[in-house]
């Protein structure tokens, strides 16, 4: 019961800090780019590139996985027969 209330705030704890940089990224970003100073300086917009293909790294990732080992549905199917009326459950897979 505590470890559940434990996990839960240190999980709304790291959503808020998660949304947090990615507004603060944002909010740099848009003023990099307004500024004429700073739009000029090649470290900091290599910086933000960088930023960029690592906060898209684990989607990057979870698509190349998903192309070498693709997951197999599995449907599941249930309905009574007209005749005796017993439940009928089937499971089908893709391929």
């Amino acid at each position: 019961m505590m470890w559940s209330k434990i996990k839960k705030i240190y999980s709304y704890i790291f959503r808020v800090c998660l949304a947090l940089i990615v507004i603060l990224f944002m909010v740099f970003i848009f003023f990099t780019l307004a500024s004429k100073e700073l739009n000029q300086n090649t470290e900091i917009l290599t910086f933000i590139s960088l930023v960029a293909v690592l906060f898209s790294m684990p989607g990057i990732i979870n698509t190349l996985a998903e192309e070498v080992n693709p997951k197999k549905k599995v449907y599941k199917l249930s309905c009574k027969c007209p005749n005796c009326r017993h439940l009928i459950q089937m499971d089908m897979k893709e391929e």
